[in-house]
């Protein structure tokens, strides 16, 4: 695993312990999957089997967007890790939801 995806797997443990409060959210699953399969890996099988992460919508409601994986994908330093049409993706559904960092 390079620093980059250390960092982003990192960060987006952060972002889920961060959330753990809010209702419905599976903030433990998440982390136990990041650290299980590594943050790259575990986004992009949720944008391929969703085209979100699981718990986007209960962010959504809770006005947090800035606490999803999407959010995270769409940084300027972790676009690298990701193919163009899953950083697309993720702006997109991001801006769909007026959530504009």
């Amino acid at each position: 695993m390079t620093d980059i995806e250390k960092n982003f797997s990192e960060e987006w443990m952060k972002k889920a312990e961060q959330a753990k409060g809010l209702e419905g959210n599976n903030s433990a699953k998440l982390i136990k999957e990041i650290q299980q399969y590594g943050g790259v890996s575990v986004a992009r099988r949720a944008l391929s089997r969703n085209g979100c992460s699981d718990n986007f919508e209960i962010l959504k409601k809770s006005k947090r967007l800035d606490l999803s994986m999407e959010a995270l994908i769409v940084k300027g330093e972790y676009g690298s890790l990701f193919e163009d049409d899953e950083v697309n993706q993720c702006f997109a559904l991001l801006c769909e939801c007026d959530y504009f960092g």
